[in-house]
């Protein structure tokens, strides 16, 4: 109960955030600041998936830290995600996103659940390449499925 508690008011620090952040930047600018953050998070994920897929040298600390650098910059992206981005030409985001809310955010948070998974064991003293394939896998997957729905 107390988690639901905690997540409903972190949601409402996300909508105050969101509603505030669209009244001091143009649609244009956070539409720039969330594929900023993509990007970010695109070159963390490069990495970890060489490593997964043995295309780079396996480093449990590496995956860690990009792992961590993602979460990071994750939690700015509830902030970009307001209306008044919906219009925006250069946005990469499907208009099917805005018409099913609720899957677009299941699949956000989806993510963040598996972001979590990969930080927490990546974090382990006995995380090695062969917990890394799945744990990189699921968050992976997790983008992916995003993308595959809501991605232009």
């Amino acid at each position: 109960m107390l988690k639901k508690i905690a997540l409903v008011a972190i949601g409402g620090l996300f909508a105050t955030t969101a509603i505030a952040q669209s009244e001091l930047f143009k649609a244009d600018d956070l539409v720039k600041y969330r594929q900023s953050i993509y990007q970010v998070m695109s070159a963390q994920a490069k990495v970890m998936g060489a490593m997964a897929k043995g295309e780079i040298e396996f480093d449990a600390n590496t995956v860690h830290e990009r792992a961590l650098n993602m979460g990071n910059v994750a939690k700015l992206l509830g902030e970009t995600y307001v209306p008044a981005t919906q219009g925006v030409k250069e946005s990469n985001m499907l208009p099917a996103a805005w018409e099913d809310m609720d899957d677009f955010s299941a699949k956000g948070k989806a993510f963040g659940s598996a972001l979590q998974e990969l930080i927490a064991a990546s974090g382990e003293s006995d995380f090695d390449a062969a917990k890394a394939r799945p744990a990189i896998g699921k968050m992976l997957k997790s983008c992916k499925a995003c993308h595959d729905d809501y991605r232009d």
